[in-house]
């Protein structure tokens, strides 16, 4: 907890004294995106989809493979509270569905489905695109699968399969994504790893996602290694949410923007 408080103070201590966004692309993506205060009628669809995984009563049993609970003391949690302690906020899918939008994605790579919360809003974002979504957790698997189909939502492959297993075992040799979110095992190990796996599957204008950035030491560390990497140039710090760009005509260079 008091890596979590310190590192929020902090970060908004480096938000506050840049004075000003030198890359026009970043600050293009902080006025118009980051920061657009637009209410989305599609607001409504996501409003929708998570007050109806709310009311389900289902319990599911979890098959945790990644750094555990903080909250939960068995492995069958009911739906809605694996909701409140395990899912994106409903101001974070807001953020991924405008990300989505701004950046106009056609292929999307979720590493961490969960209940479907923050595939739902990437997939409403862009109807039209291709999205593939990984969970390790076969019952919550089937719950999102079958919540996305009853929701309207087409466009999504939903993967039943660890994120090792993901790279290890399926042929996707001549693919490369436009966003690749990452939201799940809280390991910065783990983290590093699925980065690298992740390096030959992105473009010049690709953008990756990483949740609870600042989760822990080690996933704060894995996110400083990640910044630092050669192949990152931009990489933007929300706070929630850390990413990181490869476009060879950005200058290296870390943003921190207060949300």
């Amino acid at each position: 907890m008091f890596h979590f408080i310190f590192s929020y103070f902090a970060h908004l201590l480096k938000s506050f004294h840049l004075h000003g966004i030198h890359s026009p692309f970043v600050f293009q993506l902080e006025k118009k995106c980051l920061k657009d205060s637009t209410t989305y009628t599609d607001y409504l669809k996501l409003s929708q989809y998570r007050n109806s995984v709310n009311a389900s009563n289902k319990t599911l049993h979890i098959e945790d493979h990644g750094a555990g609970s903080r909250v939960f003391k068995t492995n069958d949690r009911k739906v809605k509270d694996i909701l409140r302690h395990n899912c994106s906020t409903q101001k974070d899918a807001q953020m991924l569905y405008r990300i989505c939008n701004y950046l106009k994605v056609n292929t999307v790579l979720e590493l961490g489905t969960s209940l479907g919360i923050a595939t739902h809003a990437m997939a409403t974002a862009r109807p039209d695109a291709i999205i593939t979504t990984v969970e390790g957790s076969p019952e919550v698997y089937e719950y999102a699968a079958t919540a996305l189909v009853d929701n309207g939502i087409e466009n999504v492959n939903c993967i039943a399969s660890t994120f090792k297993e993901f790279f290890d075992e399926y042929d996707f040799n001549e693919v490369t994504y436009d966003l690749i979110y990452i939201d799940g095992h809280h390991d910065g190990t783990a983290t590093l790893n699925y980065f690298e796996a992740i390096l030959d599957k992105v473009h010049n204008d690709s953008v990756v996602v990483f949740d609870d950035i600042y989760w822990s030491t080690d996933m704060t560390a894995a996110w400083n290694k990640i910044c630092a990497h050669s192949k990152v140039t931009a990489s933007v710090d929300c706070f929630d949410i850390g990413m990181v760009f490869f476009r060879k005509e950005q200058l290296p260079e870390r943003f921190y923007i207060k949300l």
